[in-house]
């Protein structure tokens, strides 16, 4: 467990079991890919903290979108770097409590957490609102002196797993924009979105603009090109080059 040491998680807290994978098979219902994925690419998955009332002097929390009882931290050991963002949905679709997700490929580390609110059709189950992750690190990286969870608000499940959320977007934001150090988390979110959204237009247009034939076509797509590149260095207070 002295991989983890870096969350200060109580000893109360610890499960340390394994999740067999059967699970997901049979509490969802997964297409012959996502099966192959988990057969193939997911090596073992460890349910190694469960943070509730009675492990942590931590309150649950409601309001009329969700519900918090628990934070769960998992670690999926992988063969490969395959797909984590569609195992990070399945994992988090079928076991519905906010956690946080430690994808483990030769001693370096993905960090992956998501907001969850009761879904509006059916109260049984639970929306996964905004995926965030991390890239692959180091183990020991200037994150982890972050995520030490007895600096974080002990309020209730929504402040604390809140708190662990902003610390990894900011530390994402921080990678791309390392002047913009004193944004909060949900300031970070939005300017890594508006960043993501227009890298989308501009990967989209070159796309185009390699089929293009037209001359003229081709310089307005250019101008387009430049336009949104100047956009984002613009969000990005310069920090983009």
């Amino acid at each position: 467990m002295d991989d983890y040491g870096y969350f200060n998680i109580p000893q109360s807290c610890v499960v340390k079991n394994t999740i067999f994978k059967r699970l997901f098979y049979e509490n969802t219902d997964l297409g012959p890919a996502d099966k192959k994925l988990f057969t193939d690419v997911i090596n073992k998955i460890t349910w190694l903290y469960c943070l509730k009332p009675e492990t942590v002097n931590i309150q649950s929390y409601k309001d009329d979108i969700r519900e918090y009882v628990e934070i769960e931290f998992l670690e999926i050991k992988l063969e490969e770097d395959k797909k984590t963002d569609r195992i990070a949905e399945i994992i988090m679709r079928t076991i519905p409590y906010p956690m946080v997700l430690i994808f483990e490929l030769h001693d370096r580390v993905k960090l992956n957490v998501a907001h969850q609110r009761m879904s509006l059709n059916d109260s049984s189950k639970n929306t996964i609102e905004e995926f965030i992750s991390t890239d692959w690190i180091d183990k020991g990286g200037s994150l982890f002196d972050k995520l030490d969870i007895r600096k974080m608000r002990f309020t209730n499940f929504y402040a604390l797993y809140s708190d662990i959320v902003d610390t990894i977007s900011i530390y994402n934001a921080s990678n791309i924009l390392p002047a913009k150090s004193d944004l909060t988390g949900e300031e970070a979110r939005e300017l890594l979105s508006s960043i993501e959204a227009i890298e989308q237009d501009i990967t989209s247009l070159k796309a185009k603009l390699k089929k293009e034939t037209q001359f003229n076509r081709k310089m307005e797509m250019n101008i387009e090109i430049k336009k949104l590149e100047k956009e984002m260095i613009n969000i990005a207070g310069g920090a983009i080059k």
